[in-house]
């Protein structure tokens, strides 16, 4: 069955003739004739009596028309719910992401993007472990470095930059660094055993040597105010730590690092409409705020409007 055919049979059954059907088309009066003569080949009858005052439906055409306009309602009744979905998108997000990551800069991001959107609702669940998309744990994975996963899809959205940074009041205390050998002259804040194998805990340990920590947390907040406090130093983003007038980054140069950040889902939900805007979203919100990821910079490109 052709449907395409049924459509140009519906319109001369509505307008009485093939260049009033062609009009509500927007197609060739041609084109109309040659459709109407294949459908009624594939039939083997006559759907139309030809007069010249218009067309007209045979018995076996008013019987085709009877029938072919529920069908022909039903689809127009599915094309506009469809429609309307797509430009009403609702439902529940739930987006996977580190602590540092989701409450210093992907709360805010959401917070603009539910004032687009009002009707789509997040789940936001900070943790270092990649959560199973398979079982629906989380729907959107945001990541520092790729997590390895053979059931996650995306791409890379960009870099985050890190350094060491410091109280203003432990580098008056302890001095400041001038070289990486100096580090292990210090006291630094570390991730604890849970986080084994993170970015940031690997960085640290490959530069201090055996410097003390002093303090071991699970959570970035809890890190930032530890330093804040003039515990210690630690390895933290540029976007977090430049937040706070009372830190100063040490040996720019020498610690600086920068790594990967993706933005990934499962195949089965890339094409879904609310997946698909956020995940559109964030990634111009990534883009936007380069230099703040990278460096710490201020954001100058407004992505709420």
């Amino acid at each position: 069955m052709n449907w395409d055919s049924y459509r140009y049979f519906l319109a001369v059954a509505d307008t009485g003739s093939l260049s009033a059907a062609a009009r509500q088309l927007s197609v060739s009066q041609p084109t109309v004739g040659r459709q109407i003569a294949g459908l009624e080949a594939r039939i083997g009858t006559r759907l139309f009596n030809r007069a010249s005052h218009g067309y007209s439906l045979t018995p076996a055409g008013t019987e085709i028309f009877d029938r072919i306009q529920d069908i022909s309602a039903d689809l127009m009744a599915v094309e506009r719910q469809v429609e309307q979905q797509d430009q009403e998108i609702s439902g529940r997000v739930r987006i996977s992401a580190t602590e540092g990551f989701g409450s210093y800069w992907l709360a805010e991001k959401l917070a603009a993007f539910l004032k687009l959107y009002p009707h789509i609702f997040f789940d936001l669940i900070l943790n270092v472990e990649v959560l199973d998309t398979r079982r629906r744990e989380a729907d959107i994975t945001v990541r520092i470095t790729y997590p390895q996963s053979e059931d996650l899809v995306g791409r890379r959205a960009g870099y985050v930059g890190f350094g060491f940074y410091a109280a203003k009041s432990y580098l008056s205390e302890y001095g400041h660094p001038r070289s990486i050998a100096d580090l292990e002259q210090h006291r630094f804040i570390d991730w604890n055993y849970q986080a084994k194998g993170f970015v940031l805990s690997e960085a640290l340990r490959s530069q201090i040597g055996s410097a003390d920590i002093v303090f071991r947390t699970d959570t970035v907040a809890a890190q930032i105010e530890a330093v804040r406090q003039g515990m210690g130093m630690m390895a933290a983003p540029h976007y977090i730590a430049s937040r706070f007038g009372d830190t100063e980054q040490v040996l720019v140069e020498e610690t600086e690092q920068m790594e990967e950040l993706w933005i990934l889902t499962h195949p089965d939900l890339r094409r879904t409409p609310r997946i698909r805007l956020v995940l559109d979203y964030l990634f111009e919100a990534v883009r936007a705020d380069r230099l703040y990821l990278e460096k710490g910079l201020a954001p100058s490109v407004d992505i709420s409007s």
